[in-house]
C-alpha cells in the first residue's frame, strides 16, 4: 500500500479528518500531537533528518551504497 502525501506552505489550521476506518490509523490519532514528527524538505544533509530523508530516498531507488 502506497500514500501520496503532499504539503506546501500555508496558514495554520485545524487538521481535516478525510477517512477515519483502519485501526493502524485509530492508534495513531489517539496519540498526543506532540509525538508527531515532521521532516522539513528544507534539511540539508548536515542534519539526522537531512540524512535519514537521504538514505531512504536512495533505499527507494534500490542504491544501497
Amino acid at each position: 500500500m502506497s500514500y501520496l502525501i503532499q504539503s506546501w506552505p500555508a496558514a495554520h489550521q485545524d487538521a481535516l479528518l478525510v477517512k477515519a476506518t483502519d485501526a493502524y490509523g485509530s492508534q495513531v490519532r489517539a496519540q498526543q500531537a506532540d509525538d508527531t514528527i515532521v521532516i522539513d524538505h528544507e534539511d540539508s544533509l548536515d542534519t539526522p533528518s537531512g540524512r535519514e530523508r537521504d538514505i531512504l530516498h536512495r533505499a527507494e531507488r534500490g542504491d544501497y551504497s
